[in-house]
This record gives C-alpha cells, sequence and structure tokens, in this order.
C-alpha cells in the first residue's frame, strides 16, 4: 500500500533553505544591521528573523537568555573587534554558528576567522542577500550535524558500556 508519506515529495537539506532563520547580529553600535534586516526582508527564498545586539555585552547577555538559530558578528577595527568576540564566544562554550561580516579583503580575513572559531566571513561588499542566506543556512546545517555526531557518538559509548557491563556479570 503506497501512502501520503511515499509519494510526497523529499526535500533535500543540500539544494533547499530552511522555511525559518532566527539569527542574532551583534554589531558596533543600534541600528547598525538595519542594512541587513531589511536586505532579508527583500528578499523571499527564506524568512529570516535579524534581531540586533549594539555590542559585545548585551550581545553575551542576549545568546545567554535567548536561543538563536546563528549568530552575525560585525567585524569593524576600532568599533567592533569581530575575531576577538567570535574568540570569546567559542571560548564561553557558544555552539551555534557563527558568520563574520566585514569589509575587509577575503583573502586576508577568511583563515583567520575560522582559526578564531568562526563558521565563515562574509566580505559584506560582494555577497548578494541569497549567497548570505546560504552562507547562512549552511553554517547551521553543519552544526545540526556535527551535533547529530556528537549525539551519536555518545549513544554508541553508552551502548558499548552496556554491553561492556553485561559481558563481566
Amino acid at each position: 500500500m503506497v501512502t501520503s508519506q511515499d509519494t510526497a515529495p523529499v526535500c533535500d537539506p543540500w539544494t533547499s533553505l530552511p522555511p525559518h532563520l532566527k539569527v542574532l547580529y551583534i554589531g558596533p553600535a543600534v541600528g547598525h544591521g538595519r542594512w541587513l534586516a531589511d536586505a532579508f526582508s527583500q528578499d523571499s527564498a527564506a524568512e529570516v528573523v535579524l534581531e540586533e545586539a549594539p555590542g559585545a555585552t548585551p550581545g553575551l547577555a542576549r545568546l545567554r537568555d535567548e536561543a538563536f538559530d546563528a549568530v552575525f558578528v560585525a567585524h569593524q577595527p576600532g568599533a567592533l573587534d569581530g575575531l576577538q568576540l567570535v574568540e570569546g564566544l567559542r571560548v564561553s562554550g557558544l555552539d551555534d554558528p557563527v558568520i563574520v561580516l566585514g569589509n575587509e579583503d577575503p583573502q586576508q580575513l577568511t583563515a583567520v576567522c575560522y582559526e578564531v572559531g568562526a563558521d565563515d566571513y562574509c566580505h559584506v561588499p560582494s555577497v548578494t542577500t541569497r549567497a548570505l542566506i546560504w552562507m547562512l543556512a549552511r553554517a547551521v546545517q553543519r552544526h545540526q550535524l556535527m551535533r547529530e555526531n556528537r549525539r551519536l557518538v555518545l549513544a554508541e559509548r553508552q551502548r558499548l558500556r552496556h554491553e561492556h557491563r553485561s559481558e563481566e556479570r
């Protein structure tokens, strides 16, 4: 017997965007991320709800109190050192995807972003909204897979411990 589940179209996570994402933007000042919210509202590929935190301290407080799918961190040397903030977020245990947004040459900054724990670097002057949404979706997907892998590893360890204890009896 064929069920509706058998005939339903398969959503391929590698070729489709998530329908809804809640993202925190940590920028140097209030309203600094308005351009980003406007860009996301113009693109109907995915609903991206962007919330803003002006500075590192308010950003950390929001991350402590709320759940987000991902975090954008502005990197503006002199106003907000996004690289130092990302490093601090990772040291404090943040496991959410983090993408650094900046104006510096990606050839210079991308590898440094990875080294401090960011999932990606977005060169703002050259990115399209759709490309940024895909970058965001890939980072979220990568973190979901890493969490699932950790869960599976823990489950396997528990299974092996249980099996080992059963053999000892």
